[in-house]
Parts: C-alpha cells; sequence; structure tokens
C-alpha cells in the first residue's frame, strides 16, 4: 500500500449516509469538516478528529434540487459557504437549474445554517465545481463546455475567464468527462482533466483595482502530467512541489512530485485499494501534512463500475463496502 514509502498513518475518521455519493468538501475553523452529497441535496458535518461523532445533516436544499455539485469557503468570512446545487441526474449524466447558495454555520452547529440564495446560473453547460477568488468573483469550471466561467455572484453576469482544448474530453466510450477539479495559488490556477487524466496549470495574476476581473490568465495552459486516468480530486502542497489526486474507478491516489525548474511532474501511487476516493482535502496540522480522503463505497450508474475487489482491506476492519467513509493520511513532503 506504501509503494513509495511516505504515508506514515491511515486513519479512518468516520462513516457517512451508505450508498451516497460526495463530492464538496471544506476544512472548517472550528476543525470540523463540512461536506456535500452530489445525489442528494444535503449539507454534512463532522469532526475528524473524533471517530466516535456521528456526522450531522445540517440542511437539505429539497426543495431547490436534487443534488449539491460543490461548495468552497467565501473569503473575508468566517466559517460561511458558497454551494452549488443543481437538478441532477446521474443515470443520464444530465446536469440542469444551477443555483448558488450562501451558507453560514454557528461555531458549534447549536443553531441551524442560515442559507440564502444568490444566484441563478444560466446558459452554461455541466458546472462541475465551485472556487471563490473574492467576495465577489468566483470561478465555475464547466465540464461540458470545456472552459472556466467567471461569475459575478452580486449581478449574476457570467463571463469566459478561459477555454483550451485541454479541457476536452477525449473521443471514446466512456469519457464523460473533460475539466473538473480546480485550485488556485497566488502564481497559477490548476486543473484536471478526468477522462483525459491530465494535471495543467495555467499562470494567472490577481487583478485587485478591477473587482468585476479579479483574476486573468497570463499564459498559456501547462500540461503536467497526463498519466492520472479517471482523476478525481486535486490537492497541492504548500510549496505546490507536490499535489495528489485519486481515481475514482481503480480506488488508488496518486502522487504527482513536480519539478520546480520545469513544471513537469512525476506520478506515483501512493495508496492503493480505496472505495471510490472522490475528493481530496490537504491541512496542516502542527506543520505536519494531513491528506484527507472522501470515499463513497459501491456506485454503480452502468457508465461507472467498480473492480470486484475489496476497497478497504488495507485500511481497516469495517463490515460493509457499501459505505461512504473519510480517512486521513499523514504525509511526509520532503523540502523543495
Amino acid at each position: 500500500m506504501l509503494e513509495d514509502g511516505s504515508v506514515q498513518d491511515v486513519v479512518l475518521v468516520t462513516q457517512l449516509p451508505s450508498d451516497s455519493w460526495f463530492e464538496g468538501f471544506a476544512l472548517r475553523p472550528n476543525g470540523k469538516i463540512l461536506t456535500s452529497r452530489l445525489d442528494e441535496p444535503e449539507l454534512y458535518t463532522f469532526n475528524a478528529e473524533d471517530k466516535e461523532a456521528s456526522p450531522q445533516l445540517l440542511h437539505s436544499f429539497e426543495e431547490h434540487a436534487n443534488g449539491l455539485i460543490n461548495l468552497c469557503p467565501l473569503p473575508g468570512t468566517h466559517d460561511e459557504y458558497l454551494v452549488l446545487s443543481a437538478v441532477v441526474d446521474l443515470v443520464n449524466i444530465t446536469f440542469e437549474e444551477f443555483i448558488v447558495w450562501r451558507v453560514s454555520l454557528s461555531p458549534d452547529d447549536s443553531s441551524p445554517p442560515k442559507v440564502t440564495k444568490i444566484t441563478d446560473v444560466k446558459d452554461t453547460g455541466f458546472c462541475i465545481g465551485i472556487i471563490a477568488i473574492t467576495d465577489r468573483i468566483v470561478l465555475l469550471p464547466d465540464s461540458f463546455k470545456n472552459c472556466i466561467w467567471r461569475l459575478d455572484i452580486q449581478t449574476g453576469q457570467t463571463s469566459l475567464l478561459v477555454a483550451d482544448d485541454t479541457m476536452k474530453a477525449p473521443p471514446g466510450d466512456g469519457n464523460w468527462f473533460g475539466l473538473n477539479r480546480v485550485r488556485i495559488t497566488d502564481e497559477f490556477l490548476w486543473f484536471t482533466n478526468t477522462s483525459a487524466g491530465m494535471l495543467c496549470r495555467i499562470p494567472i495574476e490577481r487583478v485587485p483595482d478591477d473587482p468585476l476581473v479579479a483574476i486573468q490568465t497570463t499564459g498559456p495552459v501547462q500540461i503536467v502530467a497526463d498519466d492520472i486516468p479517471h482523476c478525481d480530486g486535486l490537492a497541492l502542497t504548500r510549496d505546490q512541489t507536490a499535489v495528489y489526486a485519486c481515481s475514482y474507478m481503480d480506488g488508488h491516489i496518486w502522487k504527482v512530485s513536480i519539478d520546480p525548474s520545469t513544471g513537469k511532474g512525476t506520478t506515483s501511487v501512493v495508496m492503493r485499494n480505496l472505495a471510490c476516493p472522490t475528493a481530496v482535502e490537504l491541512d496542516y496540522v502542527n506543520g505536519e501534512p494531513k491528506l484527507f480522503i472522501v470515499c463513497c463505497g459501491e456506485i454503480e450508474m452502468g457508465w461507472f463500475v467498480q473492480d470486484d475487489q475489496n476497497p478497504w482491506s488495507e485500511v481497516a476492519n469495517i463490515n460493509s463496502a457499501v459505505t461512504v467513509t473519510v480517512v486521513t493520511v499523514e504525509e511526509t513532503v520532503e523540502d523543495a
């Protein structure tokens, strides 16, 4: 399981509702985790440090949607998030009626969340994520229209940030999704292409003097790695010399080690036999990196069939494989 010797420990954190699909994932100021469910319009929170604590259902958007696509923290706020909902048909792979919501949480979750509708999202394909750049401008990666939109949540207006062939799904059966995860650093916009198995980045700069723009690209797309098929999730170390992604089909975690001088990556598998990992998030605890992984158990949609294996044989003694699970991995990251 620990093929490059870098994973120090693997810990089962909690088990979320069985036979379900989770995608959105955020670390909260109080140390808890906020996560959103794709196959139901539900937000959950749980304490990652308390293995006995049960996940808490915070809110359901069932009057407006049947699934939550993703979520992100809202800059300049404390424990507030933007949530992207939609009408989802996972069997036929359709996603419609996108809405952006603002969700304000109480520190101890003793009060119900304050949920406010921000805007409908019009004239897009499949907005597969949401990333806040400022308290006004968010990015929406569009997996069907092969681009990233800039959305002004005050006006509801969208404009094109970038479109590129590296965001397209390649031809072939089962290649439903191209552009998927997006992460922003000071220098680059990083993204994955699921069906093409690519990790890419685009040079960017912030535009603080123009609140309607907020961010713009400054160069062409750079392909960092092209050997991570069926990739989902995306997490970067602070120095951007290592990127983590997961394979929801094959059940393993990749580490892409990046050469700072060339921007090219070398891929290795650091963990195998997970039950459909769909999201990863990297946090630093007392200076040590900790990788959180969300696993969605046995999910089969006709177009998505897992290998016949015991997905948790190397992690924990769990009675049922049909379980949404969160684990943490403590990883040693070498200095650049």
